[in-house]
Formats: structure tokens, sequence, C-alpha cells
């Protein structure tokens, strides 16, 4: 895969004059950037031994400042643009404006602070919640040394399987037992549906959770486990006996029972031959009959033992944690957009008011305060560029770490920076008379730059995902 087949995100819009945020973690998904770490790490790859960056390692940097020298690009032909634009001149003052926008900026900076306090008081119960589901999960695997993965692959597909064994075991008993049955084929039916249901339902599913409950380390669940074993498998030998001895009643009783008694003569003869010889069937179809009910039961008894962990409550242990920690990652992302949409409201209203003034200030002054606003704060966006590098690295290391059975490479440690030339700002030049509303500029400035600083500051109280998948199983940290 080249990174030029990744999903470009623009770091300029030439439409709006405005830097653009990448959302690394949408790119992330849209881009299987975890699946691809969990699938070099099924092959343990990059080896424990490599020293150099693997392919995606360096795909992943060379995207990163391809955007970079993009957006670099981007924003030097913007302000080539703009230096060639005409002059006006400022038609009215600027008072009201900067005492507009110095109360915007006050009001932002105090909305983003109480939207990170109340975010950080809300998300506490869900960060407990998930805390407390991983440590159990985490106590769960040390308490029995489970070194996997849970495994319940067969729980979406278990009872459709028991519907199925059910199916198969009715068409193929049915037929045997019709020939004896006094209601002929339909009779059978509804008595092999009988008896498929008991084989494949409940002693099947004492064998197989049986099964379960013995691999466990305690000794009472243990000893349940293989009680439930003994109990299921004596009882699915002795159930389908009887079933083909009824058959052999069947066959020896209804030609002499009336209607009244039928159903007596046959009880009493099933079990007295049940009684005096287990296995002595009469008929081959009788066998065959006890033969396939049985394999339908302990073939049911593997679906049941599949449709979750062979340790018992391991598999529910692991989709709790997984369940709270996407509720918590879910419920995290949605408080981060409302902050960042906080954060965009009273730029954009700071932004409104500036545009007032380019439509009373000469076009000069607006292309050389608006070329100096977006060259000051080049540094500061393309800052974030180490950021977002950092954090897609991490998520690809993450997965791969996860999925490896082998040690990951020592260069996962080791920390990979940006090309620094796409952080020197480009140039501008085209002022050439002094501006006598450089002060109200700089106001309009100031002010964004305080509400974008207040954004970085409550951004702080947010944990980065790298930071979660490391705290979730450790103690609470002291909230402040």
């Amino acid at each position: 895969m080249n990174a030029n087949d990744w999903t470009a995100v623009p770091g300029w819009d030439a439409a709006k004059h405005e830097y653009v945020e990448l959302d690394c973690e949408r790119w992330i998904r849209e881009n299987k950037i975890r699946e691809a770490g969990r699938d070099n790490g099924r092959q343990n790859f990059p080896p424990s031994e490599a020293v150099q960056p693997d392919e995606m390692y360096m795909k992943i940097l060379a995207w990163v400042n391809q955007r970079g020298k993009g957006c670099y690009a981007a924003v030097g032909d913007y302000l080539v643009q703009q230096r060639e634009a005409l002059e006006r001149e400022v038609k009215e003052g600027m008072a009201p404006i900067r005492n507009r926008v110095e109360g915007m900026r006050d009001e932002g900076i105090q909305a983003l602070t109480d939207q990170a306090t109340e975010d950080h008081t809300n998300l506490q119960q869900k960060k407990h919640e998930a805390r407390e589901a991983w440590t159990a999960l985490e106590r769960t695997k040390a308490e029995a040394n489970l070194k996997r993965v849970a495994e319940y692959d067969g729980r979406d597909s278990w009872y459709g399987w028991l519907i199925g064994i059910v199916i198969v075991e009715v068409v193929f008993n049915a037929g045997m037992l019709a020939a004896v049955h006094e209601h002929g084929l339909l009779g059978a039916v509804g008595t092999m549906a009988f008896i498929a249901i008991v084989n494949a339902v409940f002693l099947a599913g004492m064998i197989g959770e049986g099964w379960r409950l013995k691999n466990s380390h305690d000794l009472l669940p243990k000893s349940a486990g293989w009680l439930l074993i003994a109990v299921g498998a004596s009882g699915t030998l002795v159930f389908n006996l009887l079933v083909g001895h009824f058959r052999d009643s069947m066959q020896a009783v209804t030609a002499r029972a009336t209607a009244s008694t039928l159903s007596e003569l046959l009880a009493d003869d099933t079990f007295e031959r049940f009684a005096n010889n287990p296995f002595g069937l009469e008929g081959m179809l009788s066998g065959l009959l006890v033969a396939i009910g049985t394999g339908c039961c302990f073939f049911a008894a593997t679906k049941w033992l599949k449709r979750d962990d062979v340790y018992p409550g391991y598999g529910a242990r692991h989709r709790a944690a997984t369940q709270h920690n996407d509720e918590f990652l879910r419920e995290l992302e949605a408080r981060r957009e409302k902050l960042n949409s906080i954060h965009k409201e009273y730029i954009e209203k700071i932004r409104d008011q500036r545009l007032q003034v380019e439509n009373r200030t000469g076009v000069e002054t607006q292309i050389t305060e608006t070329a100096k606003s977006i060259v000051d704060q080049f540094s500061m966006q393309l800052g974030q560029y180490q950021h977002h590098l950092d954090f897609i690295l991490a998520a690809y290391r993450s997965e791969n770490e996860k999925a490896r059975t082998t040690a990951p490479p020592g260069f996962f440690a080791e920390p990979f920076s940006i090309d620094p030339e796409m952080l020197k700002p480009p140039s501008f030049r085209g002022v050439r008379t002094p501006n006598p509303l450089d002060s109200s500029w700089e106001g309009f400035q100031q002010a964004e730059k305080a509400i974008r600083t207040a954004y970085q500051e409550a951004q702080k109280g947010y944990p980065t995902l790298e930071a979660w998948m490391g705290d979730r199983t450790g103690e609470p940290e002291n909230e402040q």
C-alpha cells in the first residue's frame, strides 16, 4: 500500500481560509490502521529483533509529512494570492467591535472551562465502570493463569446449530420410527421432536456447560462440572437406549393393544425391556436410532461449549470489559466533540466580527493582518502534526502488540519526529504602509489565541487513547 492511497485530509481549507484539524480517530478507522497492526501482529511482524521501522511505520510518517508539506504549499499559495489584492480605506471606527470581541473571548473561555468541568464529572462514572470491568477481567486471567484472549466465536451461531441438530435428528429418526408408530409419519415427527429437544438442549446443555465448569481452577465449580458431565453423559446413554427400546416395544405392542391401553403397555414394555437387557435391542433400526440420538447429543454438547469461552466466566468478563471500554470511548469522543464545537463556535463568532472589520478596512490592511494571523498560527498548527503522528503510530502499535505472541521490536519504544523543515512558517511580504488598526487586529488575534489556549488547556483533562489503554486496569488516579 502506498501512502498516497490513504484518505487525503488537506491541512488548509482554501475556501474558509483556515487550518483543517485532523480527526485522527476517524482517519485511523477509514484507513484500517488498527487492522493492519493486528494482521501484522498475528504474524509477529515486525520481528522482535528488528531495529529499523517497518513499512507501515514509514508509510504513516511519510503521510503525515506529506500532509504538512501540502499545508505549507497551500498556505504559501494563499498568501501569494492575498498579496495581489487591492487596497481599501478604513470607513468606520473599531471600538464597538473590539468591545464585542473581548466579551466573546471571556464568554468563550468560561464556556470551555464549564464544559470541561462538567465532562470531567460525567466521565468519572463510565471510567470507573470500565476500569472495574477490565480489572475483573485481568484478575480472572491472573487467577486462571490465562495468557490468551477470550474465544467465543461460536456465540452468534450456536443457537442456529442447535436448531439444525434438532431438525437433522428429527428428519433421520422420524423415518425409522414412522414404520411402527400408531400415528404414522406425523406422529413420529412429533415424538422425535420431543426426543431431539431433550438430546440437543437438556442433555447436551448439561454436558457442554459441565465441560466448561470442569475447566475452573476452583474445586466447587470443577466438581459440579464433572458431576454434570457424568449425569449428562449417562443420561444421554440411558435416554437414547430407552428410545431404542421404545421403538421395539411399539413394534411389538401396537398390534395387540387397544387405544385405551396402548400408552400404559408401551411404557411398561419399554422399561421392562431396558431393565432386563439395556443393550438388547431387537432391530438394527432401533440401534441406529440410539446411535443417531447419542451422536447428535454429543455434537450439540460441543456447540454448547463453543457458545462461550471454555473457561467459565472468562468470556462474559471479556465482553463486559469490551462493552464498558467502548461505551467510555464513545462518551469520551462525544464530549470531546462537544468541547471542540464550543471552541469552533467562539472562534467563528470572533471571525464574524473580524469579517465586519474586513468590510470597513482597506484590502491591504485586511490582507496584512489576516496573513500575519495565518503565519503566526502556522507553527502552532503544524506543531500538532507531531501529536497526530504519535497518536496514529500508537494505534498501530497497540493493536500489533496485543495480537502478537512475541515481544515487540525495540523501535516501538523509540520516538519518531516529523520533518522539522515543515514547521517553519512561509514568509509574507506586501505591507507598504502602517495600518492604523493594528491594535484592533491584534485584539482579534489575541482573542482567538486566548480561546485556543483555553481549549488546549481543557483538552488536557481528557485522556488520550494510549493513556487510557495503560490506565484502564490501574488504580483510579486522584481526580482534581
